[in-house]
């Protein structure tokens, strides 16, 4: 059953950190399932092919950090130690309301804290291959039919090649994703995070409009 109510500790948080849990709260009022995600690695068609929202759950705050060191080694990365303190205080509104969260094999410490999140949360995690080559591929490509199987059994739904298709902006959105951090990275004027967003169509949409307007910055940039 997919979690519907707001935490106890919900009357704490600043406004933009409400608005967060009651924007993905109305997507679990329609009954979209939410999956989230601690890596780019996550293949989103898949969830998306099946009518789920998809978000990010690693955190860049050091909010939580001390909750986080009462279960985890002090000495462990601070993004590892701020992800696991947001999921385990109730206070990121993402994986509050996660159904099922998908890690992967990208560090030795993520693997760690994936197992204590499964303590209190539905995780499944990816195996990612240690390097570039056909094996590697072939593991990937297994791993990615297997976390299909997994959606399909948990949510007892099936995905079909054509929804898959579907997706039709889901290689061209990192493509953007990339060129936009690429041009964020020169000499421009910064980008500030005003709140994330929960709807991947209304993301989608945003980031191109970012991506437009980063290229006629640098071109005005270039003009002078």
């Amino acid at each position: 059953e997919l979690k519907k109510d707001l935490p106890e500790i919900f009357e704490e948080f600043a406004d933009q950190r409400r608005n967060s849990f009651l924007a993905i709260k109305k997507l679990k009022e329609q009954g979209v399932p939410v999956v989230g995600a601690f890596c780019t690695y996550l293949p989103k068609e898949l969830p998306r092919a099946m009518g789920a929202a998809v978000v990010g759950l690693c955190s860049v705050s050091d909010e939580t950090i001390p909750d986080a060191e009462k279960d985890l080694p002090r000495n462990l990365c601070p993004l590892i130690k701020s992800s696991y303190g947001f999921a385990k205080t109730d206070k990121c509104p993402f994986f509050y309301f996660s159904d099922l969260v998908v890690g992967e094999t990208t560090c030795d410490g993520k693997k760690k804290m994936y197992e204590m999140l499964a303590d209190f949360k539905p995780v499944y995690v990816i195996e990612l291959p240690n390097r570039q080559s056909e094996e590697g591929i072939a593991m990937y490509r297994r791993e990615i039919i297997r976390f299909k199987e997994e959606l399909e059994r948990r949510f007892e739904t099936t995905i079909t090649e054509e929804a898959i298709r579907a997706i039709k902006e889901t290689v061209e959105i990192p493509l953007v994703y990339t060129v936009v951090i690429g041009l964020a990275a020169e000499a421009l004027k910064p980008i500030s995070d005003e709140g994330t967003i929960v709807q991947q169509g209304w993301y989608d949409e945003s980031l191109k409009r970012l991506h437009v307007t980063l290229w006629k910055l640098r071109d005005t940039e270039d003009a002078h």
